[in-house]
């Protein structure tokens, strides 16, 4: 990898990685910081890194460093509410995009991660799957899971405020 196929790659997925990294985290300097990582990680690999793989890599990498500041930090405050502002656009008109956030708050980390990855970024099971490093079946199983569990926490948010 050269120079500039890497800035070609920083220009074509930092906005992805930043979007994904701040609805993981919800602090938009930990995202900064972790996609600024991961950039910096892709340089010092691109022996490795093949470039029609970059995209998946960058991902995961993105992916273990939030994990791994969730870890050193152990506090909660990084799954805190998002902020309108950084909801992704297919929410913005919606009446319910608070209970939305509500009910995806309540989701663990990794259902979280799958359900965003394949119902806003738009990412194939395969994709996530190599993403997250857990095989198909369980990207599959989290998924179902994480979407019936969505679907209880809005039906229970919208039953409060009747």
């Amino acid at each position: 990898m050269n120079i500039t196929t890497y800035n070609g790659l920083v220009r074509d997925f930092s906005d992805h990685l930043m979007r994904y990294a701040y609805k993981v985290c919800r602090n938009n300097a930990n995202a900064e910081d972790a996609v600024q990582e991961a950039f910096i990680r892709l340089w010092a690999n691109k022996k490795k890194v093949e470039v029609k793989g970059a995209k998946s890599w960058l991902f995961t990498t993105v992916y273990r460093i939030l994990i791994d500041q969730h870890r050193k930090t152990k506090r909660m405050e990084m799954w805190e509410e998002m902020p309108d502002f950084a909801v992704h656009e297919r929410f913005d008109s919606s009446d319910y995009s608070d209970d939305i956030k509500r009910a995806l708050d309540a989701l663990s980390p990794t259902q979280k991660s799958i359900v965003l990855l394949r119902d806003i970024e738009g990412y194939s099971y395969d994709d996530i799957s190599q993403i997250m490093e857990i095989k198909l079946s369980q990207v599959k199983t989290y998924l179902f899971r994480a979407r019936k569990k969505l679907k209880s926490n809005i039906e229970t948010i919208q039953s409060e405020k009747k």
